[in-house]
């Protein structure tokens, strides 16, 4: 095993409506160096990010934060213009608001007009949602419509323990799950990544990163034979 096999799938989130542009600046730095896949920033930062993140990994940002507030021409404005500024992921919150009122064509649509913005401007799409707070119905249908939408990742910002085997099961092979894991032991995001899950979101990569390159040297000292001792 190799450092990239989880720092490879890794996004840094530099999302938090308060955090200064030094704080952003701080963020970028820290995901450089732990080698992450991509930084997720906010829309107003991605001028001075593009600035801070490169040598491999990707930059990426967010359509509006609220789940429910904007059209779906709106979303497409965002997201031309994280393109123009220079995003190559795109985060696309799905509209919570409408699957809640079984308003499951206006979501499916929507997903895939962004898709095909996104591929316009060769950027990659995943559509995000808070799957805590849909029923087994409506997350079963999420799937589906995710699948039928031609994107190729769910990214669940919050989930119930019992909903990943489901989504996982629902949505392969086409499309991949990606789950934030902000508290999880080193253990837990290693059992998802085994189970199927491909990408993993953090706030706040060290606790996950840290113990990984520890856990690999263990393994290290583990495959080293001992040194002889000569009498």
């Amino acid at each position: 095993m190799e450092y990239r096999d989880l720092a490879g799938l890794v996004d840094y989130h530099l999302s938090s409506p308060l955090m200064t542009e030094e704080q952003v600046h701080e963020g970028c730095t820290t995901g450089m160096a732990y080698g992450v896949r991509a930084v997720i920033v906010r829309p107003c930062d991605l001028d001075l990010a593009k600035e801070w993140v490169g040598g491999g990994v990707r930059l990426g940002s967010r359509t509006s934060a609220a789940p429910g507030d904007a059209t779906t021409a709106v979303k497409q404005f965002e997201v031309r213009d994280m393109l123009r500024r220079g995003a190559v992921d795109v985060e696309a919150k799905v509209n919570l608001p409408k699957m809640m009122s079984r308003q499951f064509q206006y979501v499916e649509i929507e997903l895939m007009q962004l898709l095909k913005t996104c591929e316009e401007g060769g950027a990659k799409l995943v559509a995000s949602c808070d799957v805590s707070l849909l029923d087994e119905e409506r997350t079963l249908i999420l799937c589906k419509m995710a699948k039928r939408s031609g994107i190729a990742m769910l990214s669940a910002s919050e989930y119930r323990a019992e909903q990943v085997e489901m989504m996982l099961k629902k949505l392969a092979p086409y499309v991949e799950l990606k789950l934030m894991v902000d508290g999880k032991s080193l253990e837990e995001t290693l059992a998802l990544r085994e189970a199927g899950v491909a990408r993993f979101g953090v706030r706040h990569p060290g606790p996950l990163l840290d113990a990984w390159k520890l856990h690999l040297e263990e393994l290290q000292k583990q495959q080293d034979p001992p040194t002889a001792v000569i009498s």
